[in-house]
């Protein structure tokens, strides 16, 4: 399940971490992890609340101790080094400014505990202020600002030191989603432009799959697949992985020794479907197709199109959503979602009504039903 490089085998990796693991009391909230991160790119640690990908941040910037393990920046051991020492930048969520230090002082602050020349301070300050497009607001207090302009200037702040690593734990989660997706845009724009080694803590898939040159998609301190975003995408190691990166149908069956896959007493096929017996079918709702019910179609007897599958349902609702319409589908006792880009003529069947899905067959996952 694990799918994560050879610490010792990556390439211009910066940032290793070799089986590190943090223990509360008895509880083992990350038993072992190893990854190699390299240097210039940016990785996400996604997954839920409570999977470890903040603790994993807070080991590597140093406020907290790992129970186990080894890290190291551009081969040098910094497991064991204070925080001050370790030369990160560090976003948080909550910006964490001072509210009576105007905003050229926040970014100049890091210069400042570093004992940089006066000089020298200011106009390196204003550098990273330009870099943010904030230089016009350096007399003002944080209060003044919105909050797109505090994360920027909180980013300007861990700019300015010139860090070996960028550390940002969901940076963007207090903003508004249309202040999001300008704020993805340019951190990933900084980051690229800089050539700084960044690591992302998220639960947002979006900020991942949309930022990242790779991602760690984590599970109860353990990590489920390490990959590139088309990767964990297109090729999930493990149902939880399908689930939470990306919407997916998940549909009960049983494949037999010649790949045929019946569900609710139909059948379909995988491009590969090397598992047998019990297994659990998911597909994305944007890949399928829907279509009123065929009169001449009896019960499906595998594909009807070379490569491609269909599955008979009866249409329970849909929900209008601007972009998008999802159409809720019952299929046997389970429920199938497709998604449709909407058109202004669009015209909709009726709930009750009995509809035909089809996809490709390549778009069809299985894994065994105890993988779930």
């Amino acid at each position: 399940m694990h799918n994560f490089p050879n610490a010792r085998s990556v390439a211009a990796e910066h940032l290793v971490l070799e089986q590190l693991g943090k223990s509360f009391g008895a509880v083992d909230v990350i038993p072992s992890l190893s990854l190699a991160v390299r240097k210039g790119e940016m990785v996400a640690f996604l997954g839920p609340s409570g999977c470890g990908k903040t603790t994993t941040l807070r080991m590597i910037a140093g406020l907290i101790s790992p129970t186990r393990g080894r890290i190291t920046v551009g081969g040098r051991d910094i497991t064991h080094l204070p925080s001050h020492e370790r030369d990160m930048g560090l976003v948080f969520q909550s910006y964490a400014l001072f509210p009576h230090m105007t905003v050229l002082r926040n970014v100049a602050f890091g210069l400042e505990m570093r004992n940089v020349p006066k000089p020298e301070v200011r106009a390196r300050a204003l550098r990273a202020l330009e870099v943010v497009q904030l230089s016009h607001l350096a007399d003002r207090k944080p209060r003044d600002l919105s909050g797109g302009q505090q994360q920027r200037v909180a980013l300007a702040r861990a700019l300015v030191i010139e860090p070996s690593i960028l550390l940002l734990d969901e940076p963007l989660s207090n903003l508004d989603a249309k202040l999001r997706d300008e704020m993805r845009v340019q951190i990933r724009a900084l980051q690229q432009a800089s050539g700084i080694t960044a690591v992302f803590v998220t639960h947002d898939q979006v900020e991942a799959l949309s930022m990242c040159d790779r991602i760690v998609v984590m599970k109860e301190g353990h990590i489920e697949q390490f990959g590139t975003p088309t990767e964990i995408y297109e090729h999930p190691a493990s149902p939880f992985v399908s689930s939470f990166v990306g919407r997916t149908n998940r549909l009960r069956g049983t494949s037999d020794s010649r790949g045929v896959i019946t569900v609710a007493g139909q059948q379909i096929r995988a491009a590969t479907a090397e598992a047998q017996g019990p297994v659990e079918i998911m597909m994305r709702p944007h890949r399928m197709r829907l279509a009123p019910a065929a009169t001449d179609r009896n019960v499906p007897d595998a594909t009807p199109v070379q490569g491609q599958n269909s599955l008979r349902g009866v249409l329970e609702r849909l929900t209008f959503i601007g972009d998008l319409v999802q159409y809720h589908i019952r299929v046997g006792d389970a429920e199938v979602m497709v998604e449709e880009a909407t058109r202004r003529d669009q015209g909709a069947p009726c709930a009750g009504t009995p509809v035909d899905l089809t996809w490709q067959a390549s778009d069809t996952l299985v894994f065994p039903a105890a993988a779930s």
